[in-house]
């Protein structure tokens, strides 16, 4: 009888990492002699969906997460075998995990009753998970509001009339595009606060940690000068999810169970929540929030460039990585407070280090392997448009002298890109996004990725080149 794997694979923003572990494992598992089925939940939705039947003769299922599994999920592979890792160790470590597979595995046991949330057995879990699970969520209403916002915008420039609806005037084109763009925005708060605590006690905190991160982003509602922005949803968030889970422990006769997940859990959560959001929660991470943007709009010249820096060599370490996603997520959260200028770093950094991986492969094809050298145009246009992670395979043959180079030339990137006030108001397809109007000014946007890019890929070949002497003369040491 042939062995199975079956694997879910996941990550943030649902676009590289998910598909590039799914073709891992599935090559890898293959080449073991399994019979293996790999489901995708990536910006497309779930493809190849595991049925029933493949899950019941798996021998292993492999969980690469990158945004979490609720218990609704994850109730399907209770009594399997399990080895559950974040989606980036995966593709770093692939070899070791599938040649492993019976000493990573541990046996999963789901919980007796699902309302919807995690067990806390072998989950993903961390700050940050939780964090880039609202994130996830939130990226497709901004997106599509932004790129709205950008055709509308794009309309008035070249002279479309730009009306509101008054007086029976019926409103333009350009203007309804605004409009409701504008709405992604505003509901890009409220949707991440509510997949944040989704992501922690699962769908019972769904609805009362959206209502209540939308009451605290309405500064007309509490009164306050701005809304509390990406903190409150961070906090309201967090805390709601912890207040389900709490919930969930009440032990009530069996035959009330099944209305702790949509009746108890979300009215007590909203009832305690909506109170404390308005009198204490909203008020106090509204004036944070406030704090926050006076301050980085009022701190010297010089150490804004040495902020913008280090952000930028955050965002170019670990390539998808938790580096690079707490600088990414700083970065974007200010979006929803009308910062565009640390997220306009994100714009320039983060298409470097595939591009430049793929440029210094055809000025030094010496370097760098045929498989590296072959995967060169798929990790330009990759890179370029849709994601940072096409460059981790050539981090992971010569680390030091491709992090080394990508960290430096992001670092530089970001202050060019502080310092000639580049800003990106919304997720978009990288280097065409000034085209869409998505970043301004162009001109500067294109400055800064050039400036990057060559210096990335200088650094590169001198970094791989000096790299390679060296294993060359340890080999001849060893030998």
């Amino acid at each position: 009888m042939s062995k199975s794997i079956v694997a879910v694979t996941n990550c943030p923003a649902g676009i590289a990492h998910t598909y590039m572990v799914a073709e891992a494992i599935k090559t890898k598992g293959e080449a073991l002699g399994y019979e293996v089925h790999v489901e995708t939940q990536g910006a497309n939705g779930v493809e190849n969906q595991l049925t029933k039947d493949q899950i019941k003769d798996a021998d292993y299922v492999i969980l690469a997460l990158g945004k979490g599994m609720d218990e609704d999920d994850r109730v399907r592979f209770d009594g399997k075998k399990v080895i559950e890792l974040p989606v980036s160790e995966a593709l770093k470590n692939i070899d070791s995990v599938m040649g492993n597979l019976e000493g990573e595995a541990k046996l999963y046991r789901a919980t007796s009753v699902d309302f919807g949330g995690r067990n806390g057995t072998g989950a993903v879990t961390g700050f940050m998970n939780h964090l880039m699970a609202g994130v996830s969520a939130a990226l497709p209403f901004v997106i599509g509001g932004g790129l709205l916002m950008a055709i509308g915008s794009i309309m008035v420039q070249f002279g479309a009339p730009n009306i509101e609806p008054a007086d029976g005037q019926v409103a333009s084109i350009a203007w309804v595009l605004n409009t409701i763009g504008s709405l992604g925005f505003s509901f890009m708060v409220p949707v991440m606060g509510a997949w944040i605590a989704q992501s922690i006690g699962g769908k019972p905190a769904l609805a009362p940690a959206f209502i209540c991160s939308y009451l605290a982003n309405s500064a007309d509602l509490l009164g306050t000068q701005t809304g509390a922005g990406f903190i409150g949803a961070v906090i309201i968030g967090i805390l709601i999810g912890y207040f389900a889970n709490a919930l969930r422990k009440i032990q009530l006769p069996k035959n009330m169970h099944g209305l702790m997940g949509f009746l108890i859990i979300p009215f007590v959560s909203l009832l305690v929540f909506a109170l404390l959001t308005y009198y204490f929660i909203g008020p106090i991470a509204a004036a944070l929030m406030n704090g926050l943007v006076v301050m980085l709009s009022s701190i010297p010249e010089g150490a804004k460039l040495a902020g913008a820096f280090l952000v930028g060599a955050m965002l170019a370490f670990d390539m998808g990585g938790p580096v690079n996603k707490a600088a990414w997520f700083f970065s974007f959260s200010l979006v929803a407070s009308g910062v565009y200028d640390w997220y306009g770093i994100v714009g320039v950094v983060t298409i470097l280090p595939p591009m430049a991986a793929a440029i210094a492969t055809w000025i030094r094809p010496s370097l760098f392997t045929e498989g590296e050298r072959d995967a060169a145009v798929p990790a330009l246009i990759v890179g370029a448009t849709v994601a940072t992670e096409p460059a981790i395979p050539y981090a992971l043959a010569a680390p030091l002298p491709m992090i080394s180079a990508n960290v430096i030339a992001g670092g530089v990137a970001g202050a060019i890109s502080m310092a000639l006030g580049v800003q990106r108001v919304a997720p978009g397809i990288g280097i065409f996004d000034p085209l869409l109007g998505l970043i301004s000014p162009a001109w500067a946007y294109y400055i800064a990725v050039a400036v990057g890019l060559v210096l990335n890929v200088a650094l590169i070949v001198i970094f791989k080149s000096i790299w390679l002497k060296r294993q060359a003369e340890k080999a001849q040491q060893a030998a």
